[in-house]
C-alpha cells in the first residue's frame, strides 16, 4: 500500500517584531492612536492587521490602516527598482460615525476591500503604486455606487508617506480612494491629474458614500458648460460679468452654426432661435444659458461637428495637440499683452475679461479655422 503524502503547510510571510513595532510607531505618529485592530487568521500568503484609528480633533474621520501587506515584496518593474516601491500598506478614511463592526456588507465592505487590494499584487504577480486604478465591475455594497478605487499618495509629506524599517527597507503608505464608474472612465481617458482637478483643492479624499460623482455618467457627451467657467468668477470674486463664462463657448458655437455642423434635429427644434441669432436679433450667450441650460453637448452636432469637437475642443490634451481652450487663452494673451494677462486682477482667468464682440469672434475664428484645416488634412491622410 502506497504511503499517503504528507500535506505541506505553508506559513504566511510576516513582519518581524521589530519591523511591526516600527510600522505601528509610524501609524501612531502620523495617522492616530491605535485602540484596536482586526487580524486575519488561517492565511498562507500574508497575515493582515487592519488598525482602526478613531476620529480626533485634528482628524475628524475613522482611519483604517493595514500592516502586513508590505511583508511580501511586490514585483516592481525593473526601471523602478531603485525607487524602493516594492513594499506598501494601505490607508482608507471613513466618516467618523461608520460602524465597521457590524455584520452587514454595507458596514464592512471597506475592510473586505482592503483585504482584496492587499492580495492583488500576489495574485497578479504585479505591483501597486500611485494613481493605479482597480475596477471591480460592480458596486461594493447596496449602500454605494462605488465600483472601483484609485491608489493615491496618502500625503504630500514624504515623512508621512514612507516608513523606514530597521533593516533599511521602505514601506510606502498609499490612500485607497473609491471611485464611481464615470470617474474611472474619465481617469482612463484623461489621466489622474484631470480627474483630481475635478475635486476642490481642499477635498480630503475620504471614502464618503454621501459624496456626489465629480464626473457625470454622460460626461462623454458634454463638451463644455458655462457653469464651469462662470463659477470661477464667483469663487474668485472677479470683477467681470457672470455671462462672460459663456464667451468662448458662444464663439465656438457660432462658428459651428455658420459652418453647418449642428445636427438636423437640433436645428429643427431651435429653428426660430437660430434664425434670430443669425440675424443679430438674439444674444447667442443668452441662448446657450437659457435654452441649452448652459451646456454644449456632442449630440447637438452632426458627424462632422462631433469629429472636429473631439479633435479640437479638448481640455485634457497632449503637448502640441490642437486645443481650443488653449487658443481661448491665446486670444486673451493677444488682446491684453503678457503683463496685463498675468495681472493679479484677473486671478489667472484673463480669458473671462476679454470683451465679447465682433472683434473677439473674428480673433477666435482665426484659431478655429487654422485648426479645422489641420483636422481636414489629417482626416484625408487616414
Amino acid at each position: 500500500m502506497a504511503r499517503k503524502k504528507k500535506t505541506e503547510i505553508s506559513e504566511p510571510t510576516v513582519y518581524t517584531y521589530e519591523q511591526l513595532q516600527k510600522i505601528e510607531d509610524h501609524i501612531e505618529k502620523h495617522f492616530g492612536q491605535i485602540e484596536n485592530y482586526l487580524q486575519e487568521s488561517d492565511t498562507d500568503d500574508i497575515k493582515l492587521n487592519i488598525y482602526a484609528l478613531p476620529p480626533t480633533v485634528n482628524n475628524r474621520c475613522l482611519t483604517l490602516v493595514t500592516a502586513g501587506m508590505g511583508a511580501l515584496e511586490m514585483k516592481v518593474p525593473d526601471e523602478l527598482e531603485d525607487n524602493k516601491l516594492s513594499r506598501c500598506e494601505l490607508v482608507m478614511t471613513l466618516p467618523p460615525d461608520w460602524d465597521i463592526h457590524g455584520e452587514e456588507l454595507e458596514n464592512v465592505w471597506p475592510l473586505h476591500l482592503l483585504k482584496l487590494i492587499s492580495r492583488l499584487p500576489i495574485k497578479e504577480k504585479s505591483w501597486l503604486g500611485p494613481y493605479h486604478t482597480i475596477d471591480y465591475g460592480t458596486c461594493f455594497a447596496s449602500n454605494t455606487e462605488f465600483t472601483s478605487i484609485m491608489i493615491m499618495p496618502v500625503s504630500e509629506d514624504m515623512d508621512v508617506c514612507r516608513c523606514e524599517l530597521p533593516d533599511g527597507e521602505i514601506i510606502n503608505f498609499y490612500r485607497v480612494f473609491p471611485l464611481y464608474n464615470s470617474e474611472l472612465e474619465f481617469k482612463c481617458l484623461n489621466g489622474s491629474g484631470a480627474l483630481l482637478d475635478k475635486f476642490d483643492a481642499d477635498y480630503d479624499f475620504m471614502a464618503d458614500i454621501e459624496r456626489s460623482p465629480v464626473v457625470t455618467k454622460d460626461f462623454l457627451n458634454i463638451i463644455d458648460t458655462v457653469e464651469s467657467h462662470s463659477s470661477k468668477i464667483e469663487q474668485k470674486q472677479l470683477d467681470t460679468p457672470m455671462i462672460n463664462g459663456a464667451n468662448h463657448i458662444s464663439a465656438y458655437f457660432r462658428w459651428i452654426m455658420e459652418h453647418n455642423m449642428l445636427n438636423d434635429e437640433f436645428i429643427d427644434f431651435f429653428e426660430e432661435e437660430i434664425a434670430a441669432i443669425k440675424q443679430g436679433k438674439a444674444d447667442i450667450r443668452k441662448f446657450i444659458i437659457n435654452s441649452l441650460g448652459g451646456e454644449f453637448l456632442m449630440d447637438m452636432l452632426n458627424d462632422e461637428g462631433a469629429a472636429f469637437a473631439d479633435y479640437y475642443y479638448n481640455f485634457y490634451h497632449g503637448e502640441d495637440e490642437p486645443c481650443f481652450p488653449g487658443d481661448v487663452d491665446n486670444v486673451a494673451m493677444d488682446f491684453f499683452g503678457e503683463e496685463k494677462y498675468n495681472c493679479e486682477e484677473f486671478g489667472n482667468e484673463a480669458y473671462l475679461f476679454v470683451p465679447y464682440d465682433e472683434s473677439y469672434y473674428k480673433a477666435m475664428c482665426r484659431y478655429i479655422n487654422r485648426n479645422y484645416k489641420k483636422f481636414l488634412k489629417e482626416k484625408e491622410q487616414k
